[in-house]
């Protein structure tokens, strides 16, 4: 059974809000967990759209950064990805939650006491999987599309996750994660993995900076993030899209990188999504060929914002232009035909072409979403008389 606590506060109307907290109590973990929501602008102004959903760990440190990525990635005319709703958990004992078996043995080669914790992931990922990503689809308009995100130790989960629970999650985003943990347990777990059927597309995405010494010093820094790309690049399954960046530690560093690297990770995922102005203006029939392209890719129906096909189609109907104009707007109605506005745009459309029964048609459907919309309803008796 879960809990629900919403965290309340008197707000002001110059409070700038970017989300809510939310705690649950988690039956399989035996604790409460705090989670912080981010949903979309959009998500407000509609009841029928269904967004994709990004699971980020260590949720409460990098809550802020990451809608703050996803917000400006998926605005304006041309966004590289879809909006999305944010679930950021907070860490509450990371160690023990993400480590996937029990091994005292840190970095550093020795014992370390921090690590007796280890090896909770199979329980955290039963969590996700029986509470909180039920929770989230039962209270949030979700698709099917959801990704996991962690950086450095939590990022051991979601290679973790990958290799055990393949089908739970879609896309996966680790951080420089911690490959040396258990003398480099993920890569053993990877090439098992490898062997295994894939059934439906994944894709992975890990970043890592350089590993340099200091002067002076005579050491040799493996980085076994690089290692483990490397050796997983060879064996990638054929469903698995993977991608990997190694960042120059002139510009980057195991602090810095998660910026960057969510936004590396978020535009390989999506790539394909941004629209150019070619598609926009002179061909906009190739919007709905490149979708489609990028839905068969993902296995996950993606489509153009509303707003975009909108606005499209209204400077094509300015410009005299009523073929490109039903072409946005019936791809619109497609895509959102719980919408009045596509609707009454496709009727406005055909007003032009002076096709009074399929304007008529198209009210009526806007009508029978919109019930209540006086201006509507006499446009609808003007053109009828």
């Amino acid at each position: 059974m879960l809990f629900i606590i919403l965290s309340v506060k008197a707000q002001s109307k110059d409070d700038i809000i970017i989300g809510k907290r939310t705690s649950i109590f988690s039956t399989i973990l035996d604790s409460e967990r705090e989670l912080y929501i981010y949903l979309p602008k959009s998500y407000t102004n509609n009841s029928y759209k269904k967004y994709p959903v990004m699971y980020l760990l260590d949720g409460k440190r990098f809550f802020h950064m990451a809608t703050g990525v996803i917000s400006q990635m998926s605005d304006d005319i041309s966004p590289k990805i879809p909006e999305m709703i944010v679930v950021g958990i907070k860490s509450q004992n990371r160690v023990r939650d993400s480590s996937p078996t029990y091994s005292l043995i840190g970095s550093s080669g020795k014992e370390e006491k921090r690590l007796s914790v280890t090896g909770g992931a199979n329980t955290f990922i039963k969590f996700l999987e029986n509470e909180l990503i039920p929770f989230i689809d039962n209270n949030y308009r979700t698709n099917d599309y959801k990704v996991l995100t962690g950086y450095s130790f939590t990022g051991l989960l979601v290679t973790h996750a990958l290799f055990t629970k393949t089908t739970l999650f879609d896309s996966y985003i680790a951080v420089d994660f911690s490959a040396w943990f258990d003398n480099e347990v993920s890569l053993k777990n990877a090439i098992k993995f490898s062997k295994e059927s894939i059934k439906s597309p994944k894709q992975l995405y890990i970043t890592t900076a350089d590993r340099v010494s200091f002067k002076g010093n005579n050491a040799s820094f493996k980085n076994d993030v690089w290692h483990f790309i490397k050796e997983f690049e060879k064996v990638t399954p054929n469903q698995v899209r993977f991608g990997y960046k190694k960042y120059d530690y002139r510009s980057q560093n195991h602090q810095t990188m998660i910026l960057i690297s969510l936004y590396d990770a978020l535009e390989f995922i999506y790539q394909g999504h941004m629209l150019n102005y070619d598609e926009m203006f002179d061909y906009p029939e190739k919007i709905k060929t490149k979708y489609t392209s990028l839905s068969t890719r993902l296995d996950c129906e993606v489509k153009p914002n509303e707003f975009i096909l909108r606005f499209l189609g209204a400077k094509f109907l300015k410009e005299k232009n009523i073929e490109k104009a039903l072409f946005c707007f019936k791809y619109n109605s497609e895509n959102y035909p719980l919408s009045s506005k596509v609707w009454i745009d496709l009727a406005d459309a055909y007003k032009k072409k002076n096709d009074k029964a399929k304007v008529i048609e198209y009210y009526k459907k806007a009508l029978e979403i919109d019930v209540n919309n006086e201006e509507l309803k006499k446009k609808l008796k003007q053109i009828s008389e």
